[in-house]
């Protein structure tokens, strides 16, 4: 059946259903391919070597199904050819065709924000119907798969009857398209004709015919208003200095519509970046755009065309109180030397990102995970650089409460607090698996999802214990040392400043009166160990250090660094160059510290020279002497509910090279297996002693 019934231009829209082109799109897209085929000499592959149609749809959309038998070498005169030119001929008369409604209405609006004239709108009117119908396409595959820019160019005037210099000019590196990146012209040679034209995204043809709302609806794939951040500016105290000066120079920014302004952001991943952004935007009452990192299937957006997103953006907001966030930005500004297989990363866009970061209309929040990787001629154009370190202790605790609202102990935050790697994305993520719970499951399953997430990025789980920071029977009188602890903490209480060296065998009671140092202060401790501080990459073990020094300062804390050998080792010894700098960041941050200070080692002998010098106090903690052995034995038994005997007594005094962490170790040891006497305490202790070696190499014995 023909398309066509009583004339040929009559369109019979119950024989082009499969076509899924609209009434008033037929007569326009009908007269393009014509074009193609009788102006173009798109005729030369419209059949083939079979006499058969290349594209069998498009010769039932034009009407030659009834056409079967022609010659294949007399094409050009033959009746299916007469007959489509003919009808070009009487098509010509009635240019202009109609189009989409909807699609006109939405390139008006897109036009009010990045002015398009005639032959603009023109042009991406034709490539978004390009875009969308296979059977326009098809057409276009006739003229060959080999079109260089000139051609394509050509063919658009042909097509659209716009002169070639119009052309020319709206391709132009000054143009509307190449200013906002819509619809680009790729300058590669060998393509067809609709791989060189690309809208800014898949989804933006449908969305442009389809979506009647505002103009950013079109692009919402690409550029996305971002959601409301759940922080409040206070959240960032610990940044204070710096949000004073952003906040009134964005404001200022934003009213006078300065040209580039530009943010960096940087910091570990989870350290509120992202979240930051979004409460700047809350409280500078404006949108929030995001610069898509993946398509609508999930799949990620590369560099490049994550700039051309950009660059929409900028044309689109440039007069609106807007400011946009590009999160995830090592893709466009990481580079690397390159290695023994590798040539060097070429920046092609960095000219251009230069003079973004120079020329841009709309201020931009630019974040990235990873500073050093981006070039030092980059960073000095932005106007300013906040870095997001790892918040407080005391604020990840106010964090992780707001986000969990209540379902947590004051207990269970404070234990999750203690955790640096515990950002708020990582608390907010496992909140929304959790929270349809039942209520007594939430606590319970938050920690398991947040532990499995530490397990996988190898970082310590958390263990939550009922167990306080001191033994309940911790007393001074139970620490072995030549000083008079009392009068040490009075006199740190008095001058608020120390830093201290507490070295000797382990379990001697050094971390535990570092701790009760804190207490007496009535000040938190921060503790750090070599498992939270080393880090495989190089650089970051001396950032580690670093932001413990900032936190304790911040929370005007007591920082506590166990087993500090591991960073402050003799240079002298050092075989590879990071552990002179592990070595020369300790030692510059000690001597800019202003708080309490704490260092333990069990290694005294094996730190740096220097490090030695720095530290106000040594002090060493040996194991218990007969008369403590004799009353920290009692202590613990009163525990458990034992008495000893004055033969027992003088037992425990015997024993030699004891600490107050056996006696704890033993305790701790009841829990699983009973301990029914203090003879039996006794040879507990004794398992245990049997357990060390003496520096000779020797077990331990005891006398009796």
């Amino acid at each position: 059946m023909s398309l066509f019934s009583n004339s040929e231009d009559e369109f019979n829209i119950e024989g082009i259903e499969e076509q899924l082109i609209p009434h008033e799109l037929h007569d326009k897209i009908t007269y393009w391919i014509l074009k193609v085929i009788i102006e173009m000499g798109g005729h030369k592959r419209f059949i083939d070597s079979d006499n058969e149609f290349e594209h069998e749809d498009m010769a039932i959309f034009l009407g030659l199904e009834k056409y079967v038998d022609f010659d294949y070498d007399d094409f050009e005169r033959s009746e299916p050819l007469k007959k489509l030119k003919k009808r070009l001929l009487r098509m010509h008369k009635r240019v202009p065709f109609s189009s989409s409604p909807l699609l006109i209405e939405n390139i008006e609006k897109l036009s009010e924000l990045i002015p398009l004239n005639s032959n603009e709108k023109q042009i991406l009117e034709f490539v978004i119907l390009l875009k969308q119908y296979d059977i326009l396409e098809n057409a276009l595959s006739l003229l060959g798969d080999e079109l260089n820019i000139t051609r394509v160019k050509r063919i658009l005037s042909t097509i659209l009857n716009i002169p070639f210099e119009a052309i020319n000019e709206s391709f132009s590196p000054q143009s509307t398209f190449s200013r906002s990146a819509i619809l680009t012209l790729d300058s590669s040679d060998n393509y067809s004709f609709g791989m060189t034209l690309d809208l800014i995204n898949s989804e933006f043809a449908d969305n442009m015919l389809n979506l009647n709302g505002d103009i950013t609806e079109m692009i919402k794939e690409s550029v996305k208003v971002a959601e409301r951040g759940t922080l409040n500016i206070e959240d960032y105290s610990y940044i204070k200095s710096d949000l004073e000066i952003l906040m009134p120079f964005l404001n200022k920014a934003l009213e006078e519509q300065q040209k580039g302004v530009n943010i960096l952001l940087y910091g570990l991943p989870g350290t509120g970046k992202t979240e930051l952004s979004k409460t700047i935007a809350n409280i500078l009452g404006t949108k929030l755009y995001e610069i898509s990192y993946a398509d609508s299937d999930g799949d990620p957006i590369e560099g490049e065309e994550r700039l051309r997103l950009y660059k929409t953006a900028q044309a689109l907001f440039f007069k609106s109180r807007t400011i946009l966030m590009y999160d995830e930005a090592e893709d466009v500004f990481e580079s690397y030397s390159g290695g023994f297989f590798m040539l060097p990363k070429q920046q092609s866009d960095k000219a251009w990102i230069n003079k973004v970061l120079e020329k841009n209309d709309v201020p931009t929040i630019w974040i990235t995970n990873n500073i050093d990787s981006i070039d030092h001629a980059l960073i000095r154009r932005f106007n300013m650089c906040i870095e997001l370190p790892i918040p407080s202790k005391s604020k990840r605790a106010d964090i992780i409460r707001k986000y969990t609202k209540e379902i947590l102990s004051n207990q269970e935050i404070e234990k999750l607090s203690e955790h640096e790697g515990i950002a708020p994305a990582l608390i907010s993520s496992a909140m929304r698996v959790t929270e349809n719970l039942p209520e007594k499951k939430q606590s319970k399953a938050l920690l398991h999802l947040i532990n499995n997430t530490l397990k996988a990025q190898g970082q310590e789980e958390v263990i939550l214990t009922s167990e306080g920071i001191l033994p309940e029977n911790y007393a001074l009188e139970f620490v072995n040392t030549k000083s008079n602890l009392e009068e040490l903490v009075e006199g740190i209480k008095e001058n608020k400043s120390a830093r201290i060296c507490f070295y000797g065998v382990s379990g001697t009671g050094k971390s535990a009166f570092a701790k009760h140092i804190a207490q007496m202060l009535e000040r938190p401790f921060v503790i750090k160990s070599g498992s939270s501080l080393m880090s495989k990459w190089v650089g970051e073990t001396e950032k580690n250090i670093a932001n413990a020094f900032r936190e304790a300062q911040e929370e005007e804390a007591v920082l506590i660094f166990d087993e500090v050998d591991g960073f402050l080792a003799e240079r002298g010894q050092a075989k590879v160059n990071w552990e002179v700098t592990q070595v020369n960041e300790m030692l510059v941050q000690m001597e800019k510290f202003e708080g309490v200070f704490i260092a333990t080692t069990n290694l005294i002998d094996h730190l740096d020279q220097a490090s030695l010098r720095r530290f106000d106090i040594k002090l060493e903690f040996k194991s218990l002497e007969p008369k403590q052995l004799e009353k920290i034995f009692i202590s613990y038994l009163e525990t458990l509910n034992l008495t000893a005997t004055e033969q027992e007594l003088h037992q425990i005094k015997s024993l030699k090279n004891l600490t107050p962490g056996d006696f704890a170790t033993v305790k701790r040891q009841s829990k699983f297996k009973k301990i029914n006497s203090a003879s039996e305490f006794i040879e507990r202790l004794k398992e245990e002693q049997k357990l060390k070696k003496l520096q000779d190499g020797k077990v331990m014995g005891f006398t009796s």
